[in-house]
């Protein structure tokens, strides 16, 4: 690995700020609209195998929106 040549930092010392500073909460809201969890994505594939997950010749005869 090469070296590299000392940078200066991405910003200057004491220059930073917490997240959504500044913002309303109404701008905090329209900034994550449409942003889903990946979790709550597949909450219901959770549910289902919860019990243990779907073999393949369970999985074969599911539809697609079932396996979603």
């Amino acid at each position: 690995m090469t070296e590299q040549p000392d940078s200066p930092p991405a910003t200057d010392a004491g220059s930073t700020a917490p997240a959504g500073a500044g913002l309303s909460d109404d701008q905090l809201q329209k900034e994550v609209t449409g942003q889903t969890d990946s979790n709550l994505e597949v909450e219901e594939t959770f549910a289902r195998e919860s019990e243990g997950a779907a073999t393949e010749t369970e999985a074969a005869k599911a539809t697609a929106d079932e396996l979603r």
